[in-house]
Order: C-alpha cells, then sequence, then structure tokens
C-alpha cells in the first residue's frame, strides 16, 4: 500500500463513508468524546456518593444517542 492510499484510508475513508468531511468528523467525534467523558466522571463520583448525579448516566446516553440520530436523519 502506497503512502497516499495509507493517508485516504486512516484519515478520509470513514468520514467520507459518513458524508463528512474529515474536520466535520474530528469535531462531531471529539464533542462526543467529551460528553462520554463528562458521563464517565459522573458515573464515578455517583458509585461513591449515590445520592450524586443519580440519573446523568441515563441522561447522557439518551442524550447522546439523540445526536447521534439527529446526525443520521440529516445525512
Amino acid at each position: 500500500m502506497n503512502e497516499s492510499n495509507l493517508f485516504y484510508k486512516i484519515f478520509i475513508n470513514h468520514p467520507t463513508n459518513v458524508k463528512m468531511t474529515y474536520l466535520e468528523h474530528f469535531s462531531f467525534s471529539f464533542s462526543l468524546g467529551i460528553q462520554f467523558l463528562l458521563a464517565a466522571c459522573k458515573s464515578f463520583v455517583h458509585s461513591f456518593f449515590p445520592i450524586l448525579f443519580e440519573t446523568s448516566a441515563t441522561d447522557y446516553s439518551l442524550m447522546i444517542y439523540k445526536i447521534i440520530e439527529e446526525r443520521k436523519q440529516n445525512l
């Protein structure tokens, strides 16, 4: 595999398949990653202090699901 094919496979192929540019895909995926990170932090706190963030894992799951579904509908 030559360098240009490898570059395409690593950076362009998947974003193109989901009808995004590399930067659009980066932005979308990065923002989801931040949401997952926040959800994980709240879940860890909740594991020690059950009174805190009682529904945040479910709330984040539903929010992320809606974001992804809206993205699919706008393709």
